[in-house]
């Protein structure tokens, strides 16, 4: 075997080649010999791989929490450890009722003492106005960040690291998914950043990222109804959102006696068909009995909320057969649930 050494001024090694192949991989230095950017390819593609593809995510947006109270009001609210937050270790969390249902997801990281939101765009205005409800006198400020600030995502590539590892890229940060590595990268940078950004790979279309997230059997913000969707039948428990060892958060009590019994009736997986999946709330019919309904879609895959006690019965939505299976990460977790 031979392995080939590059020196390229303002580059170095991010990890050692691997034996029995040859790994290309570099970090970029800024003039400040910080780590700027993480480029987990040289040519636009990883090795061996498909071409890494970039996208700005323009239904997402930037909010900025800061104040002296900031980490302690948000620990108390939000189902996720607000003290692993760093400008190198990202997040995701939810806020929810009193009840323990869904009402906002997002993704929290540190820069310059402040607090960074990547949430649903139409979602912000509520976020904010419901944060304030509970700020009281706490030394908190709220602010969106709007046009200034974008959203993107960075997959097909190489991600090395724990999932929220990040690091500062063009003014903004770049971060694993703490959801699921194999969903990639997601930045928050300022708007005029963007051209830098979107050369992190092949650009590409926010319906590409759909598509990619729902092949994951990965839930949107569209797949989550406020006040309805109950956290844990959306698997946010499999996909980092909830601590259950950190003590307080809104509607903890429901949430985390629903854990302890494993109680989970109902769960978002993936469904395949012949032709394009009917659109999302469609129902999802097991013989004559409903299963469930379905959610977001990308042709013919497509995501479904279905109980998982009929997910081996012949499966339709309108007259379209559908085909459910739980991905990878999914699977042990809710073949021993379904037994409950």
């Amino acid at each position: 075997m031979v392995i080939l050494f590059y020196d390229l001024p303002g580059y170095r090694w991010a990890d050692p080649p691997c034996q029995g192949m040859l790994r290309v991989s570099f970090r970029l230095r800024g003039s400040d010999g910080r780590l700027t950017s993480k480029a987990p390819h040289f040519d636009g593609k990883t090795q061996g791989g498909p071409v890494t593809k970039v996208s700005l995510l323009p239904d997402r947006v930037v909010c900025r929490i800061g104040g002296a109270d900031a980490q302690d009001f948000l620990q108390n609210l939000l189902t996720n450890n607000l003290e692993r937050v760093s400008p190198t270790q990202g997040i995701y969390t939810l806020l929810q009722t009193p009840q323990g249902k869904y009402l906002f997801d997002f993704f929290v990281i540190e820069q310059e003492g402040h607090y960074l939101i990547d949430c649903d765009r139409d979602a912000a205005p509520e976020l904010l106005k419901r944060l304030m409800f509970y700020k009281l006198r706490a030394d908190v400020t709220l602010a969106s960040l709007g046009a200034d600030w974008v959203v993107g995502a960075v997959w097909d590539t190489e991600t090395s690291g724990e999932a929220g590892q990040a690091e500062t890229f063009h003014g903004g940060l770049l971060f694993n998914d703490p959801r699921l590595l194999d969903l990639g990268q997601r930045f928050m940078v300022p708007a005029v950043a963007t051209d830098a950004a979107l050369a992190a790979g092949e650009v590409s279309t926010p319906e590409d990222y759909d598509a990619h997230r729902i092949a994951l059997a990965v839930p949107g913000a569209q797949d989550l109804i406020a006040d309805k969707t109950f956290p844990m039948e959306a698997n946010l428990d499999l996909l980092n959102a909830i601590d259950f060892q950190k003590g307080c958060f809104v509607g903890q009590e429901v949430t985390s006696r629903t854990h302890r019994k494993g109680q989970v009736r109902k769960r978002i997986v993936g469904v395949t068909a012949s032709a394009d999946i009917p659109t999302p709330h469609t129902a999802v019919m097991a013989g004559e009995r409903q299963a469930g309904e379905l959610l977001s879609s990308s042709g013919a895959q497509g995501l479904a909320l279905l109980r998982l006690d009929r997910l081996d019965s012949p499966l339709t939505a309108g007259e379209i057969a559908l085909q459910a299976s739980l991905p990878e990460w999914l699977s042990d977790d809710v073949a021993s649930g379904s037994k409950e």
